[in-house]
């Protein structure tokens, strides 16, 4: 018997290439092969116990209904808080959607700002749903690509050179996943007057702003708000910030009208964010000290983890790979390593690094990088360096003929 007919929109999409490097291996896990996942990026903290708990006593107080489809009054305004705090700027509650993520927020962004027959720029290497969000709107992606010896930034020139009279839109992400770059204040300018200037929109994900290293600071689209606040949709989560991945909770801030479109096509969606997530979210945005106490815990570590994954990975010849200025993935250049071990490209790398070394990568053909595999230290120090250890003996050792 035939199945039934799939859309063209279902036919055409890409896989998640980060959860099925997942699935092979947990798969291989449990078969009794030890694997070390470099992987999936999700932080391997507990969620902070005053967050947690916050969630706790919202069940026990029984807050576990429908809430307003845009969030809870009392979270967006929490959440607008922390952009006038950071960015003093005018954001309002009627500024916020709360969402199930930062992914629905760029979702829910690129299904009311875009439409059949509009491009949409991606500066690459992108993150991995970008393009598919993007194309399930009905426009098509439009790739920007920026370079490993200018250390991955997005430039606003190079924007401007590809850019057609059908480009309607920029999704751009700060600190990069998966480069770890972060966009100069100066291009993020350029863009931004680039919009302006178009009549187009830009989608500003920050969900790694708190995850900078050797003292950077965050450069936002939030700090042009009261210019081009109209031309913009900045999304963030709990997730990384909070190790709060599980828990759904996302944002986007944008004008009332945007909101007010992106809240609608939410309510015929998934209509509101978790609850439970709500009530945690808010006891951790409005808890700033405890916070900043967390987070500086959790980037020393990731800033000792990084230290070591680039240092190893540097070594092992036939490797290139920049030291991220934010995020928790190093996004290394292994194309040099292709012919000497007979892989077609990046995929063929991972599949092959994770079946003859238990090690798991990412390809870097689903961030727009064939050159490139995505390594996550959000990992033990002790996962890394083994992984470290079995990629330079894999390297080192000569190719077996089949």
């Amino acid at each position: 018997m035939r199945g039934p007919r799939l859309s063209r929109r279902a036919a055409a999409l890409a896989p998640s290439s980060t959860a099925a490097v997942a699935r092979k291996a947990k798969a291989l896990a449990a078969s009794g092969v030890d694997v070390v996942d470099l992987g999936l990026g999700e932080p391997d903290f507990s969620t902070p116990d005053f967050v947690s708990r916050a969630g706790i006593a919202a069940i026990e107080a029984g807050r576990t209904r429908y809430t307003d489809v845009a969030g809870e009054p009392a979270l967006r305004d929490a959440i607008a808080e922390k952009y006038r705090r950071q960015h003093g700027v005018a954001i309002t509650r009627e500024n916020v959607l709360v969402t199930a993520g930062a992914k629905q927020a760029v979702f829910n962004a690129c299904q009311v700002l875009f439409e059949d027959g509009d491009e949409v720029a991606l500066f690459c290497p992108y993150w991995v749903s970008f393009p598919e969000m993007v194309r399930l709107s009905g426009a098509s992606p439009l790739l920007v690509p920026s370079e490993i010896e200018t250390h991955w930034k997005p430039i606003a020139s190079d924007l401007a050179e590809r850019a057609t009279p059908r480009t309607r839109g920029v999704v751009l992400n700060s600190p990069n996943n998966p480069t770890g770059s972060v966009v100069d204040r100066e291009e993020l300018q350029g863009v931004v007057e680039w919009c302006a200037a178009r009549d187009a929109c830009l989608i500003f994900d920050e969900t790694y702003d708190r995850f900078l290293y050797d003292g950077r600071p965050h450069v936002s689209a939030a700090a042009l708000w009261d210019e081009h606040g109209d031309r913009m949709v900045i999304t963030g989560a709990a997730s990384k910030t909070w190790a709060m991945t599980g828990w759904r909770l996302g944002w986007a801030i944008a004008s009332r009208e945007i909101v007010n479109a992106m809240a609608s096509y939410q309510s015929h969606s998934t209509s509101n964010a978790s609850s439970i997530s709500q009530s945690a979210a808010l006891a951790a945005l409005t808890d700033p000290v405890r916070t900043d106490e967390v987070v500086a815990e959790m980037l020393g570590e990731y800033a000792r983890r990084r230290e070591t994954m680039i240092a190893g990975l540097r070594a092992i010849p036939g490797i290139r790979c920049l030291a991220p200025e934010g995020a928790f993935y190093a996004f290394a250049d292994v194309s040099e390593l292709y012919g000497s071990r007979e892989v077609a490209g990046s995929a063929d790398f991972c599949e092959r690094l994770l079946v003859e070394t238990g090690v798991a990568a990412v390809p870097g053909d689903a961030f727009g990088a064939d050159d490139c595999v995505r390594l996550s230290f959000a990992t033990s120090l002790r996962a890394i360096e083994e992984a470290l250890r079995r990629i330079a003996a894999w390297v080192a050792a000569p190719v077996r003929s089949s």
